[in-house]
């Protein structure tokens, strides 16, 4: 125990004064966290601002976030293991660890807004049974999808820790980790099979079948759920190695490799423009008018046009940055691109969740509004602070970035 202690204190006296402070601000939020799941899992959903109006809130939106960022990392390795681009390769730890973390706290998020988690099970076993047994619930779909798709990830998470460069002297342990990298390309052929159900489900397709909500109802919502998370997930899938690159003062993957990611995502993004224009526009001219309604209308409230318009703004910064090599090379605009790309993503999940349900359903009501609560707030900010101590003890004791010597990896640099 006394050796312990002294190894934490070693390791805290190496790094920096800003990296500590840092440090401490995110062992603060996890402790408000914990603080704060016991009273939510203990006394219920009281302390939230949802209600019948806002049957979801904060931790939802944080959902719906994570997944499709997360969802970087089934298209990522998909470019790698399936397309063969080599290049991407140096950032596929990172990637699989992003993803891997994303789904676990998107779980983890969702034990708190269901109410009752001892009743978590439903989900998997409750379908809404039809006519002739047949499932009626998306959400279930939405699970097993998850569920399954995390499973995934787990396996493609286990080669890291067993590349460390003790596990790797065991030969069980070296052998392992050897034949099970030879089977990853068929857990990335599996995940984005399941990645692009539940990424369409869960983001756009739930939403869009519901014909009685003029703001959400169009079917073609479900698709543009999957060309978002395309988008914005190689996004978020560059923005966090480079940062951590930042914070380490290393190059923690070659620049080719952030150049080529970034051109696919740049070429996303211009779909997903595309798409979103158009499906702005059958929403004008088609699905609110169906509801004898009018989608400026609809637009109103607290979380209708700024959002909408935000929206579309940020996604013209990744399409002019990534497409154009003379500003996608320039640092200071990638690092703008990045930011911008996951920003709109984002913000196309609050107007999912917010704007949808501030729409009121009869055109004499007015919007609602909903205000997350201290419980909330820090349930949500506790979870990313957990997920950026996981990320920065891997970069720190695994070998997360193979591009980095192995023999001196994470050594000075991670107490930057």
């Amino acid at each position: 125990m006394k050796n312990v202690i002294e190894w934490i204190k070693n390791e805290w006296n190496g790094y920096s004064r800003n990296m500590q402070i840092a440090l401490g601000v995110l062992f603060g939020l996890v402790a408000l966290f914990v603080i704060f799941a016991i009273q939510i899992l203990f006394w219920g959903l009281g302390y939230t601002d949802m209600n019948n109006n806002f049957a979801m809130g904060l931790w939802i939106i944080g959902d719906l976030g994570l997944v499709a960022l997360g969802g970087g990392a089934f298209f990522t390795g998909f470019f790698l293991y399936i397309l063969r681009v080599d290049k991407l390769e140096p950032l596929i730890n990172s990637t699989v660890l992003l993803g891997f973390m994303c789904y676990l706290f998107t779980f983890i998020l969702l034990v708190f807004d269901i109410g009752q988690p001892l009743r978590a099970w439903f989900g998997y076993t409750y379908p809404n049974w039809g006519p002739g047994l047949m499932p009626q619930s998306m959400l279930t779909e939405v699970v097993w999808c998850l569920t399954f798709y995390f499973l995934v990830l787990c396996v493609e998470l286990i080669p890291i820790p067993l590349k460390h460069k003790i596990v790797d002297k065991i030969p069980f342990f070296h052998y392992f980790g050897h034949y099970l990298h030879k089977l990853m390309w068929i857990m990335a052929a599996v995940g984005t099979f399941l990645s692009f159900f539940h990424q369409g489900s869960l983001g756009g397709g739930m939403w869009g079948v519901l014909y009685a909500k003029p703001g959400w109802f169009r079917p073609h919502y479900f698709f543009l759920a999957i060309v978002a998370a395309t988008a914005g997930g190689t996004a978020f899938m560059m923005l966090v190695p480079k940062i951590a690159g930042k914070i380490m003062k290393k190059e923690v993957a070659p620049k080719e490799s952030f150049m080529t990611l970034a051109r696919i995502s740049g070429v996303m993004f211009v779909f997903y423009l595309i798409f979103r224009s158009y499906d702005i526009y059958s929403l004008f001219t088609k699905y609110a008018p169906l509801a004898d309604r009018s989608y400026a209308d609809i637009l109103g409230g607290y979380y209708g046009w700024w959002v909408v318009i935000a929206e579309l703004l940020l996604c013209l910064v990744p399409i002019a940055v990534f497409n154009v090599p003379k500003l996608r090379e320039q640092e200071k605009y990638y690092f703008a691109g990045l930011i911008a790309g996951v920003s709109a993503i984002a913000l196309s999940k609050v107007e999912a969740v917010l704007h949808g349900f501030s729409v009121p359903n009869f055109p004499w009501k007015g919007f609602t509004a909903y205000n997350p609560t201290i419980q909330e707030w820090f349930i949500f900010l506790g979870s990313l602070a957990c997920m950026a101590l996981i990320y920065m003890a891997f970069a720190r004791f695994f070998p997360l970035f193979p591009h980095l010597d192995k023999d001196g990896h994470g050594e000075g640099g991670a107490h930057a």
